[in-house]
């Protein structure tokens, strides 16, 4: 959507590029406090048994179970990072040559904002078995009695962390901005996006399903809840007030884009 002001919107750097790093470090924080706690609680309650992942219907009953290698396993599991960041990098690049729509940038980060809290907070409400089996082993989780490595270790791989999909999150988010780049009166354009971007999004999630590393029910479950805030004018109104400058949201519509693909 694009919105009537009187002065051309701009992004308020400081505080966009400081939210940026903060929820960055956030994340980073809050996983391995997810992962930490699954130590904690396969140590306390299950005498240093780690659980068996859960019964998956989709993998078990109708793909089956996995038979690829771990090697195999991890190149998969891989490649859904490299399919996701190359759709993220893709868009950027698109954002940076096709006007730079300021909205845009304050919406995807929004979305952030708004989703790695929620994200992250209802993982620390319960214990789920990873869906890889041993994965404090093979994700190599500090086992120390100090906890500092939580404020200072990349989690590339974390254990626990499986309620929500966070790539699947990203593709839908990035899907959405990279859709609403096209201008409303290119129709064709518009929905070609959108299809690459879907497309895109099936094919990270075989890559998930191939590497069965994350439960069938966290993938569906993200794109519902993701792209019903991603559709919501109230993201925008929020992602306005808190990181753009001269940026009325007020005003009347110029032009109202349904999402009608």
């Amino acid at each position: 959507m694009r919105y009537a002001s009187k002065h051309r919107a701009k992004i308020r750097r400081f505080r966009f590029v400081l939210t940026g790093v903060l929820l960055v470090y956030f994340n980073l924080v809050m996983a391995n406090i997810v992962s930490l706690r699954q130590y904690w609680y396969v140590q306390t309650f299950r005498n240093g048994t780690e659980m068996e992942p859960l019964y998956d219907t989709l993998f078990m009953d109708w793909i089956g179970p996995s038979g690829i290698q771990p090697p195999a396993s991890m190149t998969a599991r891989d490649m859904v990072d490299v399919s996701t960041y190359t759709w993220i990098g893709t868009t950027i690049i698109a954002w940076l040559l096709t006007g730079k729509e300021p909205i845009l940038a304050a919406r995807a980060l929004t979305a952030q904002l708004l989703f790695i809290p929620m994200f992250t907070g209802a993982q620390l409400l319960t214990i789920v078995p990873d869906a890889t089996p041993f994965c404090l082993e093979k994700f190599q989780i500090p086992s120390e009695t100090e906890i500092d490595w939580i404020f200072t270790r990349y989690p590339r791989r974390t254990c626990g962390n499986m309620l929500w999909s966070s790539d699947i999150a990203l593709m839908v988010v990035f899907t959405s901005i990279s859709t609403a780049m096209v201008s409303a009166s290119r129709t064709h354009l518009k929905r070609f996006v959108w299809l690459v971007g879907e497309f895109w999004t099936v094919m990270t999630m075989l890559f998930i399903f191939t590497a069965q590393y994350q439960y069938s029910v966290d993938v569906f479950s993200t794109i519902i809840v993701v792209k019903l805030a991603m559709s919501h004018q109230a993201l925008d109104t929020f992602a306005a007030s808190l990181f753009l400058e001269n940026y009325d949201y007020y005003d009347k519509f110029i032009e109202i884009v349904p999402v009608t693909i």
